[in-house]
């Protein structure tokens, strides 16, 4: 029997990328998105939609996902990311960021606390921000920071039925709207000084889930970011 993931996010960008790279592996791959997903139909692939900002939609996301699994495999993946300057409602904005990061992979791990496949594996992605924050994105930074501290406890909570561990992606790779200036910048503070790519996350997702030892461990995948010196908090976004 084919083993089942449930990756949040699953519709764009890294989420994608890991739906269609887990379905190139034969795997059953349920694929929440936000507001649309960039999938093409296939066989092993189901889609579940909701806005993990509200909680109205985590709590029928979680009733829909009893009905889908058991489930061998599930990545918190699902994100927004917004500067704190931008925010035109504080409570909101914080709200958001809490709703998206914290109270979703929450609520959903709560509501498949019996739908586990023995040897069961959850990964988080977190951020190098939880651990050296930009003051620009104080919200987004303080909710990742949550997210990998709850995986943490999750690690403790579900240790012997589930495997916990966090990823910690770097900037390995650029979205459209940013300019070569900006891309310059970000790679001259990279200890590899080049563009990864979302395939260094699905690399790290892979020898997760592989990794029978390996729980209650947050992963950098920044290309050394992390351990430079020192790194600008002020260029464009």
């Amino acid at each position: 029997m084919a083993k089942r993931i449930f990756i949040t996010g699953g519709g764009r960008r890294l989420g994608r990328t890991l739906s269609e790279h887990y379905l190139a592996q034969g795997w059953q791959v349920v694929a929440h998105y936000n507001t649309r997903s960039e999938l093409e139909a296939h066989p092993n692939l189901t889609s579940v939609k909701a806005d993990l900002s509200d909680v109205r939609d985590i709590e029928k996301l979680c009733n829909e996902l009893q009905a889908l699994g058991p489930f061998d495999a599930v990545i918190h993946n699902a994100s927004c990311f917004v500067p704190d300057a931008a925010a035109a409602d504080l409570p909101e904005h914080i709200a958001m960021h809490q709703n998206v990061h914290v109270t979703a992979p929450v609520m959903i791990t709560e509501a498949l606390k019996e739908a586990w496949t023995e040897a069961a594996c959850m990964i988080s992605i977190s951020d190098i921000y939880a651990d050296i924050p930009n003051q620009r994105f104080a919200v987004y930074c303080a909710a990742k920071a949550g997210l990998q501290n709850w995986s943490l406890s999750m690690a403790q909570r579900l240790a012997g039925r589930v495997r916990v561990n966090v990823i910690q992606p770097g900037p390995v790779q650029f979205l459209p709207e940013h300019d070569e200036a900006y891309r310059q910048r970000v790679l001259s503070q990279s200890l590899i000084g080049e563009e990864l790519g979302y395939g260094a996350i699905v690399s790290a997702c892979d020898y997760l889930l592989s990794a029978r030892a390996v729980t209650g461990t947050v992963m950098r995948v920044d290309g050394g970011r992390f351990v430079t010196n020192r790194y600008d908090q002020t260029f464009s976004s």
